[in-house]
């Protein structure tokens, strides 16, 4: 089997391009004729492939949705990252993403409110896969460990639970927005989540 030389086969690349494909043409069709209206049909007719061969990559059209913004939080980890080895603390670090974070649900509000809920149902779940995570753990995951290196945070604690707890208490802070967009006020939203995240993770003196 031909490989590339980042060790990718042909047809992990073919399926790669797919998803690719997929992706590319789901998101197109959520902001030309809005989330509800389109069917996994016609995301698979507007790509070009088989009904089949789009449920053997996502089951719903939630999870293309959540493979979407997966991925550009991966594009824009390295960017995040860089910024947060700036800033001088935890809360700094958690104002800042979540602030930029919100900036963009606020932009494009029923996209964000898919998946969200999609979100909120794969983090209940007990039985999560690795590729099942969200985008957002990479930045939760680099938030905590820069506040334990700083002796900020409390290492006695999985990552896994701090970074669920991170992902949590921005959830909190964006249930704010949905349930009350007009009163809505993002930095007392967000100051509130952070004050949750750390009176419950911060390192005792």
């Amino acid at each position: 089997m031909t490989k590339s030389p980042s060790g990718e086969s042909r047809m992990d690349r073919k399926k790669e391009e797919t998803k690719k494909k997929i992706l590319a043409t789901a998101m197109q069709l959520f902001r030309e004729q809005g989330f509800d209206a389109v069917s996994m049909e016609t995301i698979a007719e507007t790509a070009d492939i088989a009904k089949g061969t789009l449920y053997n990559y996502f089951a719903v059209k939630e999870a293309i949705l959540d493979e979407y913004i997966r991925r550009n939080f991966k594009d824009r980890t390295q960017a995040w990252v860089a910024k947060m080895q700036e800033l001088p603390d935890t809360a700094a670090r958690m104002e800042t993403v979540f602030a930029d974070l919100l900036t963009g649900i606020q932009s494009q509000k029923v996209i964000f409110e898919k998946y969200t809920a999609y979100r909120m149902k794969q983090w209940m779940s007990f039985h999560q896969e690795a590729d099942e995570k969200s985008g957002f753990q990479l930045i939760a995951a680099e938030i905590i460990r820069l506040g334990q290196g700083s002796g900020e945070l409390r290492s006695d604690l999985p990552t896994l639970m701090l970074e669920d707890l991170c992902e949590y208490v921005f959830m909190l802070a964006v249930k704010e927005f949905y349930l009350a967009p007009e009163t809505f006020s993002a930095p007392q939203a967000i100051g509130r989540s952070v004050e949750v995240f750390l009176n419950g993770t911060r390192k005792r003196k």
